[in-house]
C-alpha cells in the first residue's frame, strides 16, 4: 500500500474512534466519571490531611 492510503486508513480509524466514545459515553457517563474522580481526589486529600508529619531525629539516642 502506499503511504497516502495508510494515512487516510489511520485518519478514517482515528475519526471512528471519536465518534464511537462519543455515542457509547453519553453526557450522564461522563458527569459519573467527573463525579469519581473529584470522590477519588477527595479521599486523597483526607489521607494525607490525617497523616502525621514526618519529623527528623538529630543527634544519638
Amino acid at each position: 500500500m502506499r503511504l497516502r492510503t495508510k494515512i487516510a486508513i489511520f485518519l478514517v480509524a482515528v475519526f471512528l474512534t471519536f465518534v464511537g466514545f462519543n455515542l457509547i459515553a453519553f453526557s450522564p457517563a461522563v458527569d459519573l466519571l467527573r463525579l469519581g474522580k473529584e470522590a477519588g481526589n477527595e479521599i486523597i486529600a483526607n489521607v494525607l490531611a490525617k497523616e502525621e508529619p514526618i519529623t527528623k531525629h538529630s543527634g544519638s539516642s
